[in-house]
C-alpha cells in the first residue's frame, strides 16, 4: 500500500520561510507543498513562482477553504500564531507552528484546546531538539551516565548587529515580548527536554530593556527543579563581543557535559574520562535539524512516531515564559504549577 502524501500549505513568506521552511518542505518525502499565503498577496505570488509552488493566497480563510490541504505550516509573527492555528485546526488541518508557540500561556492553552477538540495535531517547531548533539546529550542523561544532574546552566548571547530587522519583534503587541520569548523559549525548552522533562518548582528572573525599547533585550533566570536541581538561563540580543555564544552545560554526580562544543566527561574507577562521541560536524546543524523536524512531523501524522514538541508539552514552557515575566515585574520568586 502506498504511503499517503500530505498536502501542506505555508503561511507567512518571510525570511525564515524562504531560507528554511520552503526548501525543506519541498524536499521532504511524504509532503507536497501546494500553496503559500501571505497578507501581501503579490509577495506570496512572487515567492510561489520562485519556488514552483502551484497556488498562492492573500487571505488565510481562502486557503483554509481548500479541503485538499491536510496541514498548515505557520511562519507568521507571534501575535498571529494563536488565531491562525485555531482557525486552521477548526478547518480540520494539522498545524506545525514556528516558535514560540504563542505570546503567552493563555494563548497557547486556547491552541491546545482547539487541537484536542478537533482531534488534529498541533506541533511547535522545536528543531533545536533535533540537533544531533542535543539528541546525544539527552541519551547520556537518560542512561544515567552523568549520575544525578544537580545543576544546569544555559545561555544564548547574541551580538547586537546580528539581530534581524523584523520590525514586529520590537513591538510588544506583536511579539508578546523580547529575548525571553525568542531565544529564551528555545534554550528553556532544550534544557528541560535534555534533562528529561524535570518539573520546575519556581522561577526568579530579571530583565533589562534598552532605553527606547518596548521589549526586553536581555534577561537572566534562576529555576528551581524537582529533586533539588537548579537551572540558570542568561540571554541577550545586545552582546558587544566579537562573536555570539550559546551553551548548555550539565553537572552531575557522575560526570559533566557541555553542548557547543560537545564534550562529555565521566568519573570512572577514580579517574576522569573523556567519553565524547565523534559527531559529524560538516553539515549545517540548523538546516539538518529543520529537516529532521519536518520528517518527524510527517512520521507523527502517519502515526509511525510518537509526536515530540506537541502543544501540550510546549504549553508548560509557555507558562514558564509567563512566570519569568511575572518574576521580573514583581521582583519576587514565582512558584510554578
Amino acid at each position: 500500500m502506498a504511503k499517503k502524501t500530505y498536502k501542506v500549505a505555508l503561511v507567512g513568506v518571510g525570511a525564515a520561510a524562504q531560507i528554511n521552511h520552503i526548501p525543506v518542505l519541498k524536499r521532504t518525502d511524504g509532503l507536497e507543498l501546494v500553496a503559500l499565503c501571505d497578507h501581501d498577496p503579490e509577495k506570496a505570488q512572487r515567492v510561489a513562482q520562485k519556488f514552483g509552488v502551484p497556488a498562492s493566497y492573500g487571505r488565510l480563510e481562502d486557503l483554509l477553504a481548500d479541503d485538499t490541504i491536510d496541514a498548515v505550516d505557520l511562519c507568521t509573527p507571534n501575535f498571529l500564531h494563536s488565531p491562525m492555528a485555531v482557525a486552521s485546526l477548526e478547518a480540520g488541518k494539522h498545524v506545525l507552528c514556528e516558535r514560540p508557540l504563542a505570546r503567552s500561556g493563555i494563548e497557547a492553552a486556547a491552541m491546545v484546546k482547539a487541537a484536542k477538540k478537533h482531534d488534529r495535531m498541533l506541533m511547535c517547531a522545536v528543531q533545536h531538539r533535533f540537533r544531533p548533539d542535543a539528541q546525544l546529550l539527552r541519551r547520556f542523561v537518560e542512561k544515567g551516565d552523568l549520575g544525578d544532574v544537580y545543576f544546569a546552566k544555559a545561555g544564548w548571547l547574541r551580538q547586537r548587529t546580528e539581530w534581524d530587522s523584523d520590525e514586529w519583534r520590537r513591538l510588544k503587541r506583536e511579539s508578546g515580548g523580547g529575548v525571553v520569548l525568542d531565544l529564551g523559549f528555545q534554550m528553556l525548552d532544550l534544557s528541560l527536554w535534555v534533562l528529561g522533562g524535570k518539573k520546575v518548582l519556581s522561577v526568579t528572573a530579571s530583565v533589562h530593556r534598552a532605553k527606547k525599547g518596548e521589549v526586553e533585550d536581555s534577561a537572566t533566570a534562576f529555576l528551581r527543579l524537582e529533586g533539588g536541581a537548579t537551572l540558570t538561563v542568561e540571554l541577550t540580543w545586545g552582546l558587544l563581543m566579537e562573536k555570539d555564544f550559546a551553551y548548555l552545560n550539565l553537572f552531575g554526580s557522575g560526570g559533566a557535559a557541555l553542548l557547543n562544543p560537545f564534550r562529555v566527561h565521566k568519573g570512572m574507577h577514580g579517574t576522569l574520562v573523556n567519553v565524547t562521541p565523534a559527531l559529524e560536524t560538516s553539515k549545517n546543524q540548523y538546516r539538518q535539524s529543520m529537516e529532521a523536524q519536518v520528517d518527524h512531523f510527517v512520521e507523527a501524522l502517519r502515526g509511525a512516531k510518537k509526536p515530540m514538541g506537541t502543544a501540550d508539552e510546549i504549553l508548560q514552557v509557555m507558562e514558564l515564559m509567563d512566570a519569568i515575566y511575572k518574576s521580573a515585574d514583581t521582583g519576587k520568586e514565582v512558584k510554578v504549577g
